[in-house]
């Protein structure tokens, strides 16, 4: 795939996810501004709108756009990764907003907070997003454990008190989450 593919696939469902978007980092604002201090709420909403924002890239939601990208002469792996880049931004930029709000709401610590939820924002978000081409007990299982990727990198991070054992969890578990899913999108025939 060319770049040009990559960034109009990326640009087009980030214009398809703007309302969401918003969304995400409004509610994330609210809570920033409320529960300001502490890790758990900056890892544990910021996931859970991580696990919201993979789960409605389900296929048939941007029916034309889905319809573009099968046509395209793109790989599995590669529509995988300009898929998973949209939800992962729209997770980031509502941690960034939960951060800032949190900043003005009297958090201390702005940079271990935001480095310790992006870290667990993002294994979750591209693990939730294997069960957008699920069904049943399958797309409970991987919702399930985008959830569990969540409780461990708050557990690396707040009670084994190590950022960088949580940065090591989260690259080693986005990469595998990223790599099933371009094997999932591979393999996917919606037909």
């Amino acid at each position: 795939m060319t770049q040009r593919a990559f960034f109009a696939i990326v640009g087009a469902r980030l214009r398809g996810e703007s309302r969401s978007l918003a969304y995400a980092c409004a509610a994330a604002a609210v809570v920033g501004f409320v529960q300001p201090h502490g890790l758990a709420g900056p890892i544990f909403f910021c996931s859970l709108l991580g696990i919201v924002i993979a789960l409605i890239q389900s296929p048939g939601r941007f029916a034309h756009l889905d319809l573009c990208e099968q046509s395209a002469p793109l790989y599995g792996r590669e529509l995988a990764r300009a898929k998973a880049l949209v939800p992962c931004i729209v997770a980031t930029l509502a941690t960034a907003a939960y951060c800032v709000a949190a900043e003005a709401a009297g958090l201390r610590d702005l940079a271990t907070t935001f480095v310790a939820a992006f870290a667990a924002v993002i294994p979750v978000t591209l693990t939730a997003l294997s069960a957008t081409i699920r069904t049943g007990t399958w797309q409970l299982l991987y919702v399930a454990m985008a959830c569990a990727v969540s409780a461990i990198a708050f557990a690396l991070v707040v009670v084994a008190g190590s950022v960088p054992a949580e940065l090591g969890f989260a690259a080693l578990v986005s990469f595998f989450a990223l790599r099933q899913y371009g094997e999932a999108l591979a393999r996917y025939d919606p037909v």
